[in-house]
């Protein structure tokens, strides 16, 4: 009786490389996967450091602009208190020229003048 030869090793051999190509193409898949995951992880990462160091910057640039702020409060105080005792000075100085004894000074000595001994009473003829 005459057997068909079967060749069970190139059988083997044909779905062990079929299974060998499908775990490549597998393997394949998830290193592609693998790449866009990276990818949008790191590009996730650029973003949200990117935003901290906004963060960072807009809150170094507030703080220098509220010690440039007191800065600037302190200047004008010092200005406000140096215009005030400038003014008392000049209140001083005011009420020192509107003495009497000034304006007779300078009405005898610059005009000639002199003071009267009595008062003298001028009187309107009605016509």
């Amino acid at each position: 009786m005459l057997a068909r030869k079967y060749n069970y090793e190139d059988q083997w051999t044909q779905s062990e490389q079929e299974r060998l190509r499908e775990l490549n193409e597998l393997e394949q898949r998830r290193q592609r996967i693998r790449k866009a995951n990276y990818k949008l992880f790191r590009r996730r990462l650029f973003v949200t450091v990117g935003l901290v160091l906004a963060m960072y910057f807009a809150t170094v640039m507030r703080s220098a602009a509220l010690v440039s702020a007191g800065n600037h409060l302190i200047k004008l105080q010092t200005q406000e208190s140096q215009l005030i005792a400038k003014n008392a000075e000049l209140k001083i100085e005011v009420d020192q020229l509107k003495g009497p004894e000034r304006i007779t000074s300078i009405a005898e000595k610059q005009l000639g003048m002199k003071v009267a001994r009595s008062n003298i009473y001028v009187k309107a003829v009605n016509q």
